[in-house]
């Protein structure tokens, strides 16, 4: 039996990525704190009761638009070589998703997080390419027993999204010149190498 999408459900889809591209486009354009719900909508052409239908706040299409901005970054920058060791391949994998948010800058890169946090909005969702590729990486590195301390698959993609997100958020948060000597894609790189024999 075929499970078919209607033209309601295909419609629904649409306005939602609608929705989520104006975001993308304005806050890339002018910030996340200038953009408005209504300058979202007005972009787009469509009401605010379209915006609330899919997305319940601003801090929620925040979180979506810039995770689906990364996803789209890493396909567009990345792929498995699996030539390389495992190490290798998370290190470059998150070096590349680290050179997206350095390319969005540091204010979006912290509405990202402010606005998950406010938002409680789950971005480890699959089909998500960041996610999935973090999720084969994991999976290989499980099966070889290539961790340096016994993690579950579960130990294993917390620790690397804390690891991430913890650069990440000291990354955009530093505001003064005392950070600026820090090689941070060293330090990724650094960090990742640590998890594995």
């Amino acid at each position: 039996m075929a499970i078919s999408i209607t033209d309601q459900e295909n419609k629904s889809a649409q306005t939602r990525q609608m929705l989520l591209d104006s975001a993308i486009m304005l806050f890339t354009k002018y910030g996340v704190k200038k953009v408005t719900i209504d300058d979202i909508c007005n972009n787009c052409n469509l009401t605010k009761g379209s915006f609330y239908y899919h997305f319940p706040t601003k801090d929620h299409i925040v979180t979506l638009s810039i995770n689906s901005g990364l996803d789209i970054y890493i396909k567009n920058n990345y792929s498995i070589n699996n030539s390389l060791n495992l190490s290798q391949q998370i290190t470059n994998l998150n070096v590349c998703a680290f050179k997206y948010f350095k390319s969005i800058g540091k204010e979006m890169a912290r509405a990202s997080y402010v606005s998950m946090i406010n938002s409680s909005v789950e971005v480890r969702i699959q089909g998500r390419v960041y996610v999935d590729y973090l999720t084969y990486i994991i999976t290989k590195a499980n099966e070889a027993n290539a961790f340096l301390t016994n993690f579950t698959f579960k130990e294993a993609y917390m620790h690397s999204i804390s690891v991430f997100t913890g650069i990440i958020m000291k990354w955009s948060t530093s505001i003064d010149a005392s950070y600026d000597d820090i090689n941070w894609e060293n330090l990724i790189k650094e960090q990742f190498k640590i998890m594995f024999k």
